[in-house]
């Protein structure tokens, strides 16, 4: 599974054929010169207490990513992905049908958006309190390209004023998930060609 994700992203889950050891120098290179050590460190442990939060779990991919100016804010994300097994029910084309009804944490809202390559998912935000902090959450859902299985991403925000960059954030992620095979490189989803034009250049 390949998915892009923000600038800055700190991993949990998914290191490829990297050890997570091997992962946090590359990550921890591109700060040398400028990271100040106390920084250095708050990474180092954060990392490895998400790494350990995280080992066993079913997600794909898990992280957070900081944001650092006017607006310092925290961002977590967390990836699933649902495949439909060949020859049974796919209980999650139903899900997709009802989720735009679902709701989460308080003054909860569901918005649709469409993927550049024309599948539409489906954004659901809301407010929680988390250790006495208000908190952005959101959960996304959208079908997966070849139509066999559904993709969800879960986020939050330790920024509560930051609710529709989270929304955004998360349908973007949603919408660039991609289960390829072995050996295949990820392409940027297109619209599909359509019409009596489709292929002329």
């Amino acid at each position: 599974m390949w998915q892009r994700m923000p600038q800055g992203w700190i991993e949990f889950t998914s290191f490829g054929e990297a050890t997570p050891d091997e992962w946090l120098e590359w990550y921890l290179a591109s700060g040398e010169g400028w990271l100040p050590d106390a920084a250095r460190a708050a990474i180092v442990d954060g990392f490895r207490a998400g790494v350990t939060a995280f080992a066993g779990s079913d997600f794909d991919r898990a992280g957070v990513s900081i944001t650092l100016g006017e607006r310092p804010a925290v961002t977590f994300l967390c990836t699933n992905v649902v495949r439909v097994v060949e020859g049974t029910d796919a209980p999650s084309l139903e899900f997709h049908r009802f989720f735009p009804l679902a709701r989460f944490g308080v003054d909860s809202t569901a918005e649709t958006f469409t993927a550049p390559d024309g599948r539409v998912g489906t954004v659901a935000s809301g407010t929680l309190e988390l250790a006495g902090s208000r908190v952005i959450t959101t959960v996304g859902e959208i079908r997966l390209s070849a139509g066999d299985g559904t993709v969800l991403v879960m986020g939050m925000c330790s920024d509560a004023a930051q609710r529709r960059e989270l929304a955004v954030l998360t349908a973007f992620t949603l919408s660039t998930v991609q289960v390829l095979p072995a050996g295949v490189e990820p392409a940027w989803p297109e619209a599909p060609a359509t019409g009596p034009a489709a292929g002329t250049p």
